[in-house]
Formats: structure tokens, C-alpha cells, sequence
């Protein structure tokens, strides 16, 4: 079965949706949606994604299968530690302003590599330098905190990026500010394959 035409749902929608899927993935009752023949068909002309998703580049976090979605369904945006820069953001804007997604997820997860890398304290050569100055504010957020210290800054450093994107101007400010879009912050636990959200810029 194809996908079929149907007013743009809202952030709320999109968000109960993403949880459904996720669910089923974490049970194993996979509905792979949107993988035929047709809906390869149908999206080759254009794209209606329902929503935005930037995560870490790691191999064993995969949006499209975490979130039992297909084809054309989600725009996802992919770099090491899932933090932003001006490209990441870039694909961003055009995510909410030209394609309409209404929700943008920064999803971390557990036992993250570029986590790891950051906190271990060798120096990190070439660009993976970049990738330190949001982890290590992350990490002294959370240094007090029960718990494993690398998942405690995977979470805050999502939540950190998800508050950033949110409060990035002009564009997805201006859609925050008007209620069409939602910026929220999840965690994915690689062992039990459940996604649980953080945060909702929103409600700050």
C-alpha cells in the first residue's frame, strides 16, 4: 500500500505516531510502512516527511527502522554526537521551512562513541575536535549526577541541542514562537530499543 494524501498532521500527531513505531519496534512487530514498489513511486517527485530527526551518526541507531517508518517518511539528519553546526542546521531550516515538518527531534542514545571519545581525555585530532565543545558542556552539567556519566551527557547534550535549535533565528524561532513546530529531545537505549522523550522546548 501506498501513501495516501491527507491534511499535515500536527507535532502532537507526529510525535504519538513516532511512539507507536517505536513500540512496535521494540516488541518486533514491525509494520515496515511505506517500502513497496509505490511508495518508491510516489516520492520520487517530491518528498512529505512528518518529521525532522537529527542523531548521531552511530550504525546501531537507525531512525527509519527505530521508529517502524518507510520511505519519504522522515527527514533525518545524520553527524557524530548529534550536535549542530551551520550545515546540520542548514538542512534543518529547509526541513521545517520548505518541507513543513512540524516536529523536530534531537534524539541522543546510549553508550554513545562520540561521547566516549570527547570525555576519554586524549586529545582528538583533526575535525573530531569539533565535535567537543557542546559534549564537554554537556558533561559538566551533569558531573554530579547519579549515574553513567557518558548516557547522563548523551541525554543533556540532546537536550542541549534540541533548546539551540529551538532558539535558532530566524527561521525556526519564528515557527516555534507560532506554534507550528515543535523542537523535543529523546534517548534511545541501544540495549532495549525504546525511545523516551526528554524534553519539550516548548513547555521552557
Amino acid at each position: 500500500m501506498g501513501r495516501e494524501s491527507h491534511p499535515r498532521p500536527t507535532a502532537e500527531m507526529v510525535l504519538a505516531k513516532l511512539l507507536e513505531g517505536n513500540q512496535r519496534f521494540v516488541t518486533g512487530q514491525l509494520l515496515h510502512p511505506n517500502h513497496c514498489e509505490e511508495s518508491r513511486q510516489l516520492t520520487v517527485d517530491g518528498q512529505t516527511p512528518i518529521a525532522t530527526i537529527l542523531t548521531c551518526a552511530d550504525s546501531r541507531v537507525p531512525p527509519v527502522d527505530i521508529f517502524d517508518q518507510g520511505i519519504g517518511d522522515l527527514f533525518v539528519v545524520r553527524v557524530a554526537g548529534n550536535i549542530i553546526g551551520d550545515h546540520t542546521l542548514g538542512s534543518i531550516e529547509y526541513a521545517v521551512s520548505i518541507l513543513q515538518t512540524p516536529l523536530v527531534v534531537v534524539m541522543g542514545h546510549s553508550s554513545c562513541g562520540a561521547v566516549s571519545a570527547v570525555m576519554g581525555g586524549k586529545k582528538l585530532d583533526g575535525h573530531i575536535a569539533t565535535l567537543a565543545p557542546p559534549i564537554q558542556a554537556a558533561a559538566k552539567m551533569v558531573k554530579d549526577k547519579s549515574g553513567d556519566l557518558v548516557n547522563n551527557t548523551s541525554r543533556e547534550v540532546a537536550k542541549l541541542i534540541a533548546r539551540r535549535i529551538a532558539e535558532s533565528e530566524p527561521i525556526i524561532a519564528d515557527h516555534v514562537k507560532d506554534g507550528t513546530v515543535k523542537v523535543i529531545a529523546m534517548y534511545y537505549d541501544l540495549g532495549s530499543g525504546k525511545v523516551v522523550v526528554l524534553e519539550d522546548t516548548s513547555n521552557n
